[in-house]
C-alpha cells in the first residue's frame, strides 16, 4: 500500500490530537491541572494545525514541529539526579516526529530547540546539565538523521523503480501498439493479395454471359492441374449461380492439348452435365486435332464445334 507524505502528516496529527484529549481527560481525572491544561492547549493546537494542513497549509507539519519542540522544552519538569539537571527522554519526541514529519533539517531543528530550552530552563534554575546526557542525547538524534537517510534513499529506490516499471510498461504497451499496426498492415496485404488472386484467378479462367443460359469460357495458356481444378471450379460457381444451361468452353488459345488436358475437360464437363449443362468444345485446331488422333484420345462425350458462334447457331436452331 502506497501512502503519500501528505497522508502521513493527516494521520500524524490526527493520532496526535486524540492522544491529548484523552491525555488532558486521565489528568483531569487524577487532578493534574497542570498537565491536563497543557495536554488540552497541545490538543486545540494541533487540531487547528490539523485544520488547516486538510484545507491545504502546507506549513501545518513544520509550524506543529516547532511548536511542539518549544512545548516539550518548556513544559517538561527539570529531572534531577545527583545534583544535576538530567536531560529525560521525552525530549527525543519531537525528533521522532520530525522524522516522520519533515526532513533532515526539521529534525535537527526540532531537536536543538527543544534541548536548548530545556537545558536554559535548568541554568537559570540554578543547576548543571550533566554533559554526558547532552552528548546521549545528540547520539540519539543523529541516529534518527541516519534513519532519515536510510528511509529517503529507499524512497528514492522505490521511485526510481516504480519509474522504471512506468517506463517498461510504456515501452510493452508502444510495442504492443506498434505490432498491432504492423498486423493490421498485413492483414491489409493479405487481403489485398487474396483480392489481386481471386482477380488472377478469374481473368484465367473467366466465364462470359453470351446469351441467356449460355456461358463462353475462354481457355488461353497452358492447362495444368492446378489451372483445371479452377476451371472446374468456377464454371460450377457461375452455371449455378446463373442458371446457365449450356456451356461453351473455347481452346483455341489453347496451345497443347495432351492426355493430361483432355481428361481435364472431360472432367469438367461431367461435371457441368450434373448441373443440367450441356457442354460444347470450341476452336480446336488441326494441331490440336491431329494430336488428339495420335494419343487416341476420346472427347465423345462433348460436342464440338469450330467456333463459339457456331455453338450459338446450333443452340438456335
Amino acid at each position: 500500500m502506497k501512502i503519500t507524505q501528505y497522508q502521513v502528516v493527516s494521520l500524524s496529527l490526527g493520532i496526535l490530537v486524540v492522544g491529548d484529549i484523552i491525555l488532558a481527560l486521565a489528568l483531569t481525572i487524577l487532578q493534574r491541572w497542570d498537565g491536563a491544561a497543557i495536554a488540552a492547549t497541545s490538543a486545540l493546537a494541533t487540531g487547528a494545525l490539523l485544520t488547516a494542513h486538510l484545507r491545504g497549509w502546507k506549513h501545518a507539519a513544520s509550524v506543529f514541529l516547532i511548536f511542539s519542540s518549544v512545548l516539550t522544552g518548556s513544559a517538561m519538569n527539570i529531572v534531577l539526579v545527583n545534583g544535576r539537571a538530567s536531560v529525560p527522554l521525552t525530549l527525543i519526541f519531537p525528533p521522532v516526529l520530525g522524522l516522520a514529519l519533515v526532513g533532515a533539517r526539521g529534525i535537527i531543528v526540532s531537536a536543538s530547540l527543544s534541548l536548548g530550552i530545556y537545558v536554559v530552563r535548568a541554568i537559570l534554575s540554578g543547576y548543571t546539565v550533566d554533559p554526558v546526557l547532552i552528548v546521549a542525547y545528540v547520539m540519539l538524534v543523529l541516529l534518527i538523521l541516519v534513519a532519515r537517510a536510510v528511509l529517503n534513499t529507499e524512497v528514492q529506490r522505490a521511485e526510481e523503480a516504480r519509474q522504471r516499471a512506468e517506463e517498461a510498461q510504456a515501452r510493452i504497451e508502444e510495442q504492443a501498439h506498434a505490432l498491432e499496426a504492423a498486423n493490421a498492415v498485413q492483414q491489409a496485404q493479405l487481403e489485398e493479395q487474396r483480392r489481386l488472386l481471386d482477380l488472377v484467378a478469374t481473368l484465367e479462367t473467366p466465364a462470359i454471359t453470351l446469351a441467356e443460359g449460355v456461358l463462353f469460357a475462354p481457355v488461353v495458356g497452358h492447362l495444368d492441374s492446378r489451372r483445371s481444378a479452377a476451371l472446374t471450379a468456377r464454371l460450377l460457381e457461375v452455371a449455378h449461380a446463373q442458371r446457365a444451361h449450356h456451356v461453351i468452353i473455347d481452346i483455341s488459345g489453347v496451345s497443347t492439348v495432351d492426355s493430361a488436358v483432355a481428361q481435364a475437360l472431360i472432367q469438367t464437363a461431367q461435371a457441368l452435365r450434373l448441373l443440367g449443362c450441356r457442354v460444347t468444345l470450341s476452336g480446336i485446331s488441326s494441331e490440336v486435332a491431329l494430336t488428339l488422333t495420335q494419343q487416341e484420345i476420346a472427347l465423345s462425350d462433348i460436342a464440338t464445334v469450330r467456333s463459339p458462334q457456331e455453338a450459338l447457331r446450333r443452340q438456335q436452331m
